[in-house]
């Protein structure tokens, strides 16, 4: 969950392309992780937590009785995010 999490993060670090130093390319998620790793993580927890709004949304617009088994997946990814 976590790798996915940092893998939707970086996309969205990246979305504008990669930033030009000195004539070399860096992607804009490896900047970030390599020279403020505490907002990389910041951010990382931020989208961590709308990842689990977002599931608990979905949760609480299924039907308890017809879809008891899709519910228990996502409960089990919202507490497998809150243990990140």
């Amino acid at each position: 969950m976590k790798e996915m999490c940092m893998e939707m993060l970086d996309e969205m670090l990246d979305e504008q392309g990669d930033v030009m130093v000195a004539g070399i390319s860096f992607a804009p998620s490896y900047i970030l992780k390599q020279l403020d790793p505490i907002a990389y993580k910041q951010a990382l927890d931020e989208v961590i937590e709308s990842r689990i709004e977002d599931l608990r949304y979905e949760v609480e617009s299924l039907d308890p009785e017809l879809d008891a088994e899709e519910i228990a997946l996502l409960v089990s990814d919202i507490e497998a995010l809150e243990n990140i």
